[in-house]
Parts: structure tokens; C-alpha cells; sequence
């Protein structure tokens, strides 16, 4: 494209212009503005202003050669293909078009190959902070899942030395759960149905372990053929088991919804406070709210809305997550 205009506009010029009046003068000054253009893109631009920045040295050369093109321009056509037998000032005369093609077609030429330069640099930078962002959320679900992992066996410990019959009950859940991270969760995106089916075998696992609560699941509108990321609501849920239920308190209860509307998924979870902390103060353990406020900022930007209310009996979060 850039020497197809630059052949269409140079024989305008050269041709109407009266400024060449023979083939060998107008393909002379082609081949040298041909090799001096890629002496610029391929030497200079890339040793002084792609790696360098030397940007001093570069434009001094980028002078020198400008002024080596126009002459050896110059004396081609008024002394090889002319014979000398012009005046001084009619050879400047002459020069005037080859100048300006030669000018304009360099100065096209370095600014297309620095934008170029500059979508080759973004392009780079986006990948990037792709994979960035790709290692910061593997990071965040490997730190998801041992904390839930250690957790459950460890219920499960206590239950075999109490009920084994219950304990082989539990590892039967632990079986389908950890099915689901192995193999359901091994691309970017799962099933809401598929995830909300998770949560209540988790729930129905701390049920096992877990005596006098009051626990309740509630669930409205149509989960099926939604996708959302995996391991977005869990934290929630584990928190509420860990700081909400107390040996001490008779009145233990987590309330759980899921519900869609259009095409927004609403996931809350309210549960008895154990803990007379500020939630910001309890130590989370390997997950907490620091982590997944990371992974809906990564994953869902402003698509979601996070509300966390910490009262004087109660916890309460609500997140509502834009499907797309």
C-alpha cells in the first residue's frame, strides 16, 4: 500500500511536474529513496529508537542520510542522466519534486513504522496483564481450595473418632466435592447450576458435622445454561460456618439465598455472630475477603455489587454478579 502511493503520487509528480524528463532519472531517485526509507526502518529505528532511545543520534543520522539521498539525487539527474548541461539554478529547479516526494514518503514511512511500533508495544503490554491476571486468579483458587480441603478433613477426623458410620457419610460428599474442583472447574468458566449444586452438597456436608443449627437454602429462578466463574460464593459460605456457629450460642442459624433475576445471579448469606470482633479484624486463614474482592475486581470489574453488613448479632453479605 505505502509504495503503491508512493509510485502513483511520485509519477504524478515527476511526469505533470515537468521535473524528470527521462524513465532513468525517475527510477534512480525510486531506488533511493526505496533503500534509504528501509536503512531508516530497519537500522535506525531499531538500534536508536525501539531499544535505545538514543534519540539525539537518531535524528542526526536520519538528517545525514536525508541529505545523502537529496545529493546523490542531485547528481544523477543533473550531471549522469543530464550531462551537466543544465544551469545551477535550473538543477535546483529540477530537484524541488524529488525533494518533497522524498521528504514526505520518509517522514509517512517513520511515522507508520512507529505506530506500528506502538500496537506491537500495547499488544505486548495486553498479554501481559493477561497473564498476569491469569497467575494472580490460579494463585487466588489454589489458596481457595486447601483452605476448604483442610478444613473438611479435619471435621472428618473428629467424626471418625465419634460416628464412623457419619464419617464415611462425609468422605462420600467430600468424594463428589472434590470431583467438582478436579475435574468441572478445569476451565475458565463452569455451570451456575453445576456451582449452586456445589454449595448445597457443602452445606449438606457441614450439616453432617454440625448438630443444632438452623440451617436454610433457598433457591428461586431458572440456574440453567448460565455460566459464571467457580469459587465465587464459597468463601462466604466458609466464613459463615467458621466464625458464625458457637458451642455456647443456642440460637446458631446461616440462611443462605441464590436467586436470578434477569440477568443478574444474587447470592447472600446471613449468619449468627460468634465473635464480637469487627469482621475486618477476624483473621481469615488462607481465604478471605481481601482475596475474593480481588477475584470479582479481576473477573468481574464493575460488573458486581458487594455488600457486607456486620452487625451486633449477625453477619450479612450480598453479591450480585452481571451475567454475560
Amino acid at each position: 500500500m505505502f509504495w503503491l502511493a508512493y509510485i502513483l503520487f511520485s509519477g504524478i509528480v515527476f511526469y505533470f511536474g515537468n521535473s524528470l524528463t527521462d524513465d532513468h532519472s525517475y527510477f534512480s531517485a525510486l531506488i533511493i529513496d526505496f533503500v534509504s526509507i528501509y536503512v531508516i526502518l530497519l537500522v535506525l529505528i531499531p538500534k536508536f529508537v525501539q531499544k535505545k532511545y538514543q534519540l539525539t543520534k537518531f535524528f542526526v543520522l536520519l538528517i545525514l542520510l536525508i541529505l545523502l539521498n537529496l545529493t546523490i539525487n542531485f547528481f544523477l539527474q543533473n550531471f549522469i542522466f543530464a550531462n551537466g548541461e543544465l544551469a545551477f539554478d535550473t538543477c535546483l529547479h529540477r530537484q524541488i519534486h524529488s525533494i518533497q516526494v522524498s521528504l514526505v514518503f520518509i517522514v509517512i514511512a517513520i511515522g507508520i513504522k512507529i505506530f506500528m511500533i506502538n500496537q506491537q508495544n500495547q499488544l505486548q503490554m495486553h498479554k501481559l496483564e493477561q497473564a498476569k491476571t491469569v497467575s494472580e486468579l490460579d494463585f487466588l483458587k489454589t489458596q481457595m481450595n486447601p483452605h476448604f480441603l483442610f478444613n473438611i478433613l479435619n471435621n472428618i477426623y473428629i467424626q471418625t473418632r465419634i460416628d464412623p458410620k457419619k464419617s464415611s457419610e462425609m468422605i462420600l460428599k467430600l468424594s463428589d466435592l472434590l470431583r467438582y474442583q478436579l475435574y468441572e472447574c478445569s476451565q475458565d468458566k463452569v455451570m451456575l447450576k453445576a456451582e449452586v449444586e456445589y454449595l448445597r452438597n457443602y452445606v449438606d456436608l457441614q450439616k453432617m458435622r454440625i448438630a443444632k443449627i438452623d440451617i436454610k437454602f433457598e433457591q428461586n429462578g431458572s440456574f440453567k445454561g448460565l455460566m459464571i466463574y467457580p469459587f465465587m460464593f464459597i468463601p462466604f459460605l466458609e466464613n459463615a460456618f467458621k466464625h458464625g456457629v458457637s458451642s455456647k450460642n443456642v440460637d446458631n442459624f446461616i440462611h443462605i439465598y441464590a436467586e436470578i433475576v434477569e440477568k443478574y445471579v444474587i447470592f447472600a448469606v446471613k449468619n449468627s455472630k460468634n465473635d464480637t470482633r469487627p469482621i475486618t479484624e477476624i483473621k481469615q486463614g488462607g481465604i478471605g475477603l481481601i482475596n475474593i474482592k480481588r477475584r470479582l475486581e479481576l473477573l468481574y470489574k464493575d460488573n458486581h455489587e458487594l455488600i457486607i453488613e456486620d452487625r451486633d448479632t449477625y453477619y450479612y453479605v450480598k453479591l450480585k454478579i452481571e451475567l454475560k
